[in-house]
């Protein structure tokens, strides 16, 4: 390996660490310098792969201000490489945070078909966390389990057991199996998730998987666990901006403070909730009257 791509696969590993410790704009800005070194060097290959690194991130801090068309165009010039594999991946991605469900399940796909071909083990992974994403919105948790399932098999095959990637997909896949009652089989997935981010600092990837938790311990009636967990989850959606976190949060801590009779504290919860809902005034009476605990969907 060249001097140069040494230099740029460094940048691309820092960003990777910055992006799971929460640092969005640090990842940007590296790969904004690595996408600046790459056309300055005429490297069209890394130009191509930072093109795709530098739109992830920006997905990954809500935002659009990218040229959805470049990535497609990096897929048409390169449809049996690495880079064009990741071009769909990214796709995929870009479509599913637009809304466009038919458009990011094409594209993932296309992913996972390309990943395949070429024994692309990470970006096969990540295509199947993709589609089981798009069906765990849609609460076809058996469907999204499988996936997940073959998502962490393909970890597994490249000996990836131990890192961030492999606690996000474990959270998915324990998350399933919480949904499906099978708490037994979930909470250790969900706990191993909670193990790996706390190992490498991954603060911003842990609410989830805290969310998780606390939804498991309501179905298991261990509410002061759930409680705990809850404030967590509630503590980390409002660090990093995750509106569906602290939503989700006060609807599971609003429950837990219910079923252990501290109507107050439940109350303030319903109110926190009802307040992103302005169109919805009977919202926290209607809550109180009836539970969605078997129903709701955390990933919706």
């Amino acid at each position: 390996m060249s001097d140069r791509r040494k230099h740029l696969e460094f940048l691309r590993k820092t960003a990777k660490d910055a992006l799971w410790a929460g640092d969005y704009e640090r990842a940007l800005t590296l790969y904004d310098d690595g996408l600046a070194l790459a056309r300055a060097w005429r490297d069209r290959d890394l130009e191509d792969l930072f093109t795709c690194n530098r739109a992830t991130t920006l997905l990954e801090m809500d935002r659009n201000d990218f040229d959805l068309s470049r990535l497609k165009e990096i897929l048409l010039r390169n449809p049996s490489s690495r880079n064009g594999a990741l071009a769909a991946h990214t796709c995929a991605r870009a479509h599913e945070v637009r809304g466009e469900i038919p458009r990011a399940r094409f594209y993932a796909q296309t992913a996972l078909e390309k990943s395949r071909e070429l024994g692309l083990q990470d970006v096969l992974a990540s295509s199947f966390n993709m589609l089981g994403n798009m069906e765990l919105r849609e609460s076809r948790f058996e469907v999204a389990r499988d996936l997940y399932q073959e998502a962490l098999a393909q970890l597994q095959t490249r000996g990836d057991t131990d890192s961030c990637l492999a606690a996000q997909y474990s959270d998915n896949l324990g998350y399933c199996y919480i949904a499906l009652d099978q708490v037994d089989k979930g909470m250790p997935l969900v706990c191993r998730a909670v193990e790996l981010f706390e190992k490498y600092g991954a603060t911003q990837a842990l609410d989830y998987p805290c969310l998780d938790l606390c939804f498991a311990n309501v179905k298991l009636e261990q509410l002061s666990v759930a409680e705990d967990w809850g404030l967590r989850a509630l503590k980390l959606g409002e660090q990093f901006h995750r509106t569906d976190v602290v939503k989700n949060s006060h609807y599971l801590l609003a429950e837990t403070y219910s079923e252990m009779g501290q109507s107050e504290q439940a109350d303030e919860h319903y109110e926190a909730l009802s307040a992103y809902y302005p169109d919805f005034p009977s919202l926290k009476h209607y809550l109180q009257q009836i539970s969605l605990m078997e129903v709701i969907n955390l990933r919706a």
